[in-house]
């Protein structure tokens, strides 16, 4: 039998066809003079594969300050890059790059006959086999996990999803991770979207499977997935540098992965721009003297044309997130799946009074960190939701005995606006937030002071809030124009995948989040 961890995995078909004009901005901050700088950037690629096509055009590259050298550079992966210098720098350095693009994703089903473990490999994809320092494919701890994963499966597509299905359930996104190699992420269970890539490639290399890292630009901009019984899954990332895989199938070419989200296709929020080896070849860098200055990136986008038809073909259950996939056929008979074990629950800590909830964040995003002489792009993003929209928002969480709630605090930042938060504290009613439970005391937004970074924002309650055993939603409310956002961990790391929802009927709570609102509950055993 094949010893798969399966993911509760979404089989969709369809398209998604967007026409998006894009704007990067690069700012180096100057403090003092500086001899030199020089910048190496990726240009926007243009590719195609079975399910995803990428076309870019109308690049226009400017400069604050005019460089002394602008120079075309290109890789042995293909990749192309901008290297520009400037001498004598007194003042703060923009570079702003506005392109046009057209992605299509077209998730219809795919047949392969690729037998595992493969019998050959193309010259040519061979370097996709190798190991790297973030990378370590040859560890003794990554090959003995990828042959226990792969024990028993007859074909590349079971064993490519084996290993994707246990990096999506075990690893938890976190922010500014000291380290972003493979053994780091296996050891931690934890990362960014670097951190998911290299993992997921080690496991693959080990059994002979080539892969490679993607680096690119996710956007922010929503997309829903019907999901059945009146349910819309919704899909969201944070803006900036992200990185997912590619995988190479004998018969059908590299298909597109994105650890955190998606199978043999990526979305149209996903726009490549560089594939290596690892992410040393795939970031940013930029070198100066005397000193390196600091370094800041801001991405916009606008969507001139966004068609998405989506149709729920089935699913798989299973205790995690929520992984999308287009359908693909494989020529021999697939081995019956193991039976999925119960949703494990985030256990309470010891003592009386006691802490518990989603509560990792940071204040702020890294965004670059320094090797040597050398400044280098990380591929990490704010990932925060604008929750005093048209739309209501709510955490669930569940406990297994009795508690007396002191505050709840969630993890966000005001922006700005006028008028209150507040929050209900509801039971859970068929998944769903009932309308019976408790309010907080009201926050009038001037309270809050407004500055930069998330912080927790605490709610308390007027009266003495008991909750028995069971599962409850944290829903958070609004009134007059207030501007917050509460920040968010991609994936599912704290609970069940339907545990973050969202409404704009006020009760009907249509919509399932992917990812789960950061926050905190004080509270008193009894």
């Amino acid at each position: 039998m094949c010893n798969l961890a399966y993911a509760k995995t979404v089989i969709l078909e369809g398209k998604l066809n967007s026409r998006i004009s894009v704007n990067q901005q690069i700012d180096f901050s100057i403090d003092k003079p500086l001899s030199v700088l020089t910048f190496k950037f990726a240009i926007p690629s243009e590719f195609n594969n079975k399910s995803v096509s990428q076309k870019t055009h109308g690049l226009s590259i400017k400069f604050s300050q005019q460089p002394v050298k602008i120079e075309d550079a290109a890789d042995e992966f293909g990749n192309r890059f901008k290297v520009v210098t400037w001498n004598n720098l007194q003042n703060d350095v923009r570079v702003n790059i506005t392109f046009e693009t057209n992605i299509k994703s077209e998730l219809s089903a795919m047949e392969s006959k690729a037998l595992f473990p493969l019998n050959s490999v193309p010259t040519g994809e061979l370097l996709y086999l190798k190991s790297t320092e973030l990378v370590q494919s040859n560890h003794p701890d990554i090959v003995s996990l990828s042959k226990k994963l792969t024990s028993g499966a007859a074909t590349e597509y079971e064993a490519v999803t084996a290993i994707l299905n246990y990096v999506i359930d075990n690893v938890k996104y976190t922010y500014n991770p000291p380290r972003y190699d493979a053994l780091y992420t296996l050891k931690t269970k934890s990362g960014n979207c670097q951190n998911f890539a290299h993992l997921s490639m080690a496991l693959l290399r080990a059994v002979g499977i080539p892969s490679r890292i993607v680096g690119g630009i996710s956007l922010k901009q929503s997309w829903k997935i019907p999901v059945g019984n009146n349910n819309f899954l919704v899909q969201s990332m944070g803006q900036g540098g992200h990185a997912w895989i590619e995988v190479y199938f004998p018969d059908l070419g590299w298909l597109s992965y994105d650890p955190q989200q998606s199978k043999q296709f990526t979305s149209s929020r996903h726009i490549k721009q560089t594939h290596g080896l690892d992410s040393d070849d795939i970031n940013d860098t930029w070198k100066a003297a005397p000193y390196l200055p600091d370094y800041k990136e801001t991405v916009d986008a606008k969507f001139l044309d966004d068609a998405i038809s989506l149709q729920l073909k089935s699913s798989e259950r299973s205790p995690r997130s929520y992984f999308l996939s287009n359908n693909l056929f494989v020529k021999v008979p697939l081995v019956e799946k193991p039976k999925l074990p119960p949703v494990e629950r985030p256990k309470l800590p010891p003592g009386k009074v006691i802490e518990f909830g989603n509560m990792e964040f940071p204040s702020l995003v890294d965004i670059y960190h320094v090797v040597g002489d050398k400044g280098v792009k990380i591929l990490d993003k704010e990932t925060a939701e604008y929750v005093t929209s048209k739309y209501v928002y709510a955490q669930a969480f569940e406990i297994d005995e009795r508690l007396k709630i002191n505050t709840i605090s969630l993890a966000m930042r005001k922006f700005g606006g006028d008028g209150t938060i507040y929050i209900d504290l509801v039971s859970d009613e068929g998944g769903r937030p009932s309308l019976k439970g408790m309010r907080s005391a009201i926050l009038p937004l001037e309270s809050i002071n407004k500055r930069s970074g998330y912080y927790w924002i605490d709610f308390s309650f007027l009266d003495d809030v008991i909750l028995e055993k069971g599962r409850y939603w944290i829903v958070l409310r609004h009134s007059g124009e207030a501007i917050m956002n509460w920040f968010y961990i991609p994936g599912n790391p704290y609970g069940d995948s339907d545990d973050t929802r969202s409404t704009l009927k006020g009760y009907k709570w249509e919509d399932i989040q992917n990812y789960d609102f950061v926050f905190k509950i004080k509270a008193n055993r009894l």
